[in-house]
């Protein structure tokens, strides 16, 4: 992963509106969205913004002669190439979407989006989701989610924030492995860019939520998504602060979603730049 991505925040250009997707129905359900506002923390207090260009000078120096010579660099990409993003995501990204969730409107995911470029999101975020389980009889499963976005002829980009949960599900001993899910994802959504963004814990003692089946998770991700050019993973887990962390060491505080956000944002603009 390239490091630059933890230093990039995009600043909010524009704002606009969101369509969702989590009104489809799929099977015996319907999506639904839950809202868990976190507001004992303050937000980010300045945005950096990337230069627009840069250059290097190189002096050359001999017995005889000295000379200097300027290049200049092709500017530091500001947009994605996507125009479209469906974001699926588990409880841990839903403040994202919420003011009081991040800190400010103008921090918000879909700020975020719309800031490096992206005309349309489609969100669908919801507690205790992962790609095979339901955790209640209505809900619908990332998978599903997704095959009813690419059913109606969606060939946009993609961004997944699930595998909490389905840690938590194989180190529980779900019949369906780690391997399967990840692949099962990939295979629906074929061809289309995909920025996943792997999972964190704070926790070292639970088995299920752990750090260690978070790791195991991960390490499955980063294999399997190795030979897929269309496929970034961003490594949130090597990111994410042990101050960004809500109490219960799974879920994020203010600041931690306003950083996951900005920093999904810029991972979008350095492995799809426009």
């Amino acid at each position: 992963m390239n490091s630059r991505i933890a230093a990039i925040f995009v600043a909010v250009l524009v704002a606009g509106c969101t369509t969702e997707v989590s009104s489809v129905e799929i099977g015996s359900g319907t999506t639904t969205t839950s809202t868990t506002l976190l507001t004992d923390h303050a937000p980010p207090t300045s945005v950096a913004v990337p230069p627009a260009a840069s250059s290097e000078v190189t002096t050359t120096t001999s017995t005889t002669t000295t000379s200097t010579t300027t290049t200049t660099l092709p500017p530091a990409p500001t947009t994605t190439s996507c125009a479209q993003i469906v974001h699926i995501g588990d409880s841990t990204s839903v403040s994202l979407w919420t003011a009081e969730g991040v800190g400010g409107a103008d921090l918000t995911m879909e700020a975020r989006y719309l800031a490096i470029g992206v005309e349309v999101v489609y969100p669908d975020n919801d507690d205790g989701r992962s790609i095979v389980e339901l955790r209640y009889p209505t809900q619908v499963n990332a998978y599903d989610v997704a095959a009813a976005v690419k059913s109606n002829g969606y060939e946009g980009c993609w961004v997944l924030m699930i595998g909490t949960n389905d840690a938590a599900n194989v180190a529980a001993g779900a019949a369906v492995g780690s391997d399967e899910r990840i692949n099962k994802m990939l295979e629906l959504l074929g061809d289309d860019q995909i920025l996943w963004v792997d999972s964190a814990s704070l926790l070292t003692d639970d088995p299920n939520y752990g750090n260690q089946a978070m790791k195991a998770w991960n390490e499955a991700l980063y294999r399997l998504t190795a030979d897929r050019p269309n496929v970034a993973v961003l490594h949130w887990s090597d990111l994410a602060k042990a101050g960004w962390f809500d109490r219960d060491g799974i879920h994020y505080n203010t600041i931690g979603h306003a950083q996951r956000a900005a920093i999904t944002a810029a991972a979008m603009v350095e492995y799809f730049p426009g």
